[in-house]
């Protein structure tokens, strides 16, 4: 299982970002649900190494946040709620999000009791790659790499931004989509054999 706690950086002097958050989240498909914890902090709980993949690529982009995943096991039964929810996935989460607010890159992976830690610092490795990638990103760069998404060919991406199938290939070259895929699918990897209990 895969918590994830979310801060928000500098929330004193910013406006609360939970609430934005939270509706970009509501597609997650989670175990139990992404929601606000305390002041500007959320939580959530998620099954599949892809899905907590995504949540951290998606709120990594903004640089807003400081993102904890912690790996492990949940206490069952799980209550509705993910406040009510313990375990040592989510005590793994908690030292996570602080020590996130101590790395460049805002993202931090720790496992809980019975995971094994060196798969979970390559994971660590991996998603803070990750994470500065996305971070690192033009907002030209992201546009073009979020629409491309949802279209079938890079020439219908380039038709909705009002620029040429030339120009779409370069923005998605500087943005490092192609690297981002990549990162992406060994992060899945390792957060799967992250999760699998020690021998």
């Amino acid at each position: 299982m895969f918590a994830l706690t979310i801060d928000q950086r500098g929330s004193r002097r910013s406006r609360d970002g939970v609430p934005e958050l939270l509706d970009a989240l509501a597609h997650v498909e989670t175990v139990r649900a992404f929601e606000r914890t305390v002041g500007d902090e959320v939580q959530g709980l998620v099954a599949a190494p892809a899905v907590a993949v995504e949540v951290v690529t998606q709120v990594a982009g903004t640089g807003r946040w400081w993102i904890g995943v912690g790996v492990g096991d949940v206490d069952v039964p799980t209550p509705t709620s993910v406040r009510a929810a313990r375990g040592p996935a989510l005590l793994a989460a908690r030292v996570a999000v602080e020590r996130a607010a101590r790395c460049t890159a805002g993202v931090a992976l720790e496992a809980g009791e019975g995971r094994d830690p060196q798969d979970a610092l390559d994971a660590e490795t991996v998603l803070q790659v990750l994470g500065r990638l996305v971070a690192d990103r033009s907002p030209d760069g992201q546009e073009a790499v979020d629409v491309v998404r949802r279209h079938d060919t890079q020439r219908a991406a380039a038709e909705q931004l009002g620029i040429t199938p030339q120009a779409m290939s370069a923005r998605l070259q500087v943005a490092r989509r192609d690297d981002e895929d990549r990162l992406r699918a060994v992060a899945v990897r390792l957060l799967a054999r992250c999760d699998e209990p020690s021998p």
